[in-house]
């Protein structure tokens, strides 16, 4: 006769972990008609601990696997979003430094050709307007073609 599942019988390791246990389970009368469908579907060779056996399987598989991958989703997610975080914060840091040094150019550029605002504004719109048709990658030999330096 099968040992009865219990607490004591459970923790004892003198009984393999595949040696089966008697259990008294309490199920609808649906699940035992699923339980009776599934055995026919598969050739009728098993028995119902056997397609509650593989259920159970099956059901902890998919809940220890959902549990995973919520777990890395989360830990990945927090990951990606401090790198993110400290890239913007780089990238802004650089951006800034850039903008400094180019505001710096620009004065001494201006101060030494002693551009007049009328001159200024021109460049200024021509500037924008090549920016936008080449979405910023403008080519240095072509400026100096139209400026006319040689």
């Amino acid at each position: 006769m099968p040992k009865l599942a219990n607490p004591q019988t459970l923790s004892d390791p003198n009984i393999g972990t595949s040696e089966k246990l008697r259990s008294s389970v309490y199920l609808k009368k649906e699940t035992f008609v699923k339980a009776d469908s599934l055995i026919q579907l598969t050739g009728g060779n098993q028995s119902r601990n056997d397609v509650i056996e593989k259920a159970m399987d099956f059901y902890f598989a998919y809940v220890t696997g959902q549990m995973n991958q919520d777990y890395l989703c989360g830990v990945f997610g927090g990951k990606m979003e401090g790198l993110i975080g400290t890239l913007a914060s780089r990238f802004s840091k650089s951006s800034f430094r850039s903008a400094v040094e180019m505001d710096m150019l620009t004065r001494m550029v201006a101060s030494v050709l002693q551009i007049s605002k009328n001159d200024h504004d021109k460049l200024r719109i021509k500037a924008i307007r090549d920016v936008k048709q080449t979405n910023g990658s403008i080519d240095i030999l072509e400026a100096i073609n139209e400026s006319g330096i040689e």
